[in-house]
C-alpha cells in the first residue's frame, strides 16, 4: 500500500537541509514514500519534472488546484479545468483534489456546483476522478460535513478525499465522518494535530473555530486517533494509498519519518 508525500513538503524539506530537491526526494524516497501530492502550479515544466519524478522512483499519484467556482468567468475557469485535467494525464495521476472556492452565497453555490458538473464530466473523459476534502477554513463550502454531503449530492462523479485533521477545525469528529461519508472515499490524507505549543515556530499555528490553537506534527503525535482511522478505513476495504501531511512542519524529513515508522507499527501493510 503505496505511502504518499506532498511535493510542497519535498521542496520545503530541500530548503531546511540545505539540499537539491532531487537529493530530498530522495531521501523521502529512502524512507518508503513512493507517491506524491502535486499541485498543479508546480508541475509547469512537464517534461523535466516528470523525468526527475521517475529517475528517484516516485509516481504523481493526485493532482490539486484551487479554482473559483463561485467568482472567476466561465472562460478562465473552463481554461483552469482544462490545464489541471491535462497536467494529471501527463503525469499518470488518476485523481485531481478540487479547491471550489470561498465565500459562496446560495445563488453561487447553484453556479458552482454546475461548474463542477462539468469539471467531472470532463475528467472522466480523460480517466480522472474529481474529489474534494474538508478543506479547514470556514468560507470553504466543503469544511464541514453538511457541506461535503451537499457538494456530493449535487455534482455527479464527485468523490472524497478524506482529510483525518480537517474536520476538527470544525470542532467536528473524523469518525462521524467517516461514518457517513465512506462511501464516497477514493483517498485519503493523513493528517494530524497537536495541542502542544512546544511545536509553534512562530507562525506554524491555526485556530480551530473554537479559537484553541492547533500545531503541525507527525502522523501519531496528535490527539485526532489517527491508528483508529486507518484500522476503519482498511476494515471497510480501503484499497487506495495513504498520504502524510505536515504543513508547518519545522523538519518535514524529520516528520516524515515517524509518520512513516508510526504507520508501518500500527499496520504491518505500509
Amino acid at each position: 500500500m503505496r505511502i504518499n508525500i506532498f511535493y510542497e513538503h519535498v521542496i520545503e524539506a530541500a530548503a531546511q537541509r540545505d539540499i537539491t530537491v532531487e537529493e530530498s526526494l530522495r531521501c523521502f524516497r529512502e524512507l518508503g514514500i513512493s507517491g506524491l501530492e502535486c499541485p498543479d502550479w508546480q508541475l509547469t515544466a512537464r517534461g523535466e519534472t516528470k523525468a526527475l519524478f521517475e529517475s528517484v522512483g516516485f509516481k504523481v499519484d493526485s493532482v490539486y488546484e484551487f479554482f473559483d467556482f463561485p467568482h472567476d468567468s466561465e472562460k478562465e475557469l473552463l481554461r483552469k479545468i482544462d490545464n489541471c485535467l491535462e497536467t494529471a494525464a501527463y503525469f499518470g495521476a488518476d485523481k485531481i483534489l478540487a479547491i471550489p472556492g470561498f465565500n459562496a452565497d446560495d445563488e453561487q453555490m447553484l453556479t458552482l456546483c454546475g461548474l463542477m458538473n462539468i469539471l467531472c464530466k470532463r475528467a472522466g473523459e480523460y480517466g480522472v476522478t474529481v474529489t474534494v476534502e474538508d478543506f479547514d477554513d470556514k468560507a470553504s463550502p466543503c469544511s464541514t460535513i453538511a457541506g461535503l454531503k451537499y457538494l456530493l449530492e449535487n455534482v455527479g462523479g464527485l468523490k472524497f478525499t478524506f482529510d483525518t485533521g480537517n474536520f476538527a477545525y470544525s470542532l467536528e469528529s473524523a469518525d462521524d465522518a467517516y461514518r457517513q461519508l465512506k462511501d464516497k472515499i477514493v483517498h485519503v490524507h493523513l493528517k494530524d494535530r497537536s495541542r502542544d505549543i512546544s511545536r509553534f515556530d512562530g507562525g506554524n499555528s491555526k485556530a480551530d473555530l473554537s479559537g484553541n490553537q492547533m500545531y503541525p506534527c507527525e502522523v501519531g503525535g496528535g490527539y485526532i486517533g489517527i491508528g483508529n482511522l486507518v484500522k476503519q478505513l482498511l476494515r471497510g476495504g480501503y484499497s487506495g494509498s495513504f498520504s502524510i501531511e505536515h504543513f508547518g512542519a519545522p523538519d518535514q524529513l524529520g516528520y516524515a519519518e515517524k509518520s512513516v515508522r508510526y504507520l508501518r507499527k500500527i499496520e504491518k501493510i505500509f
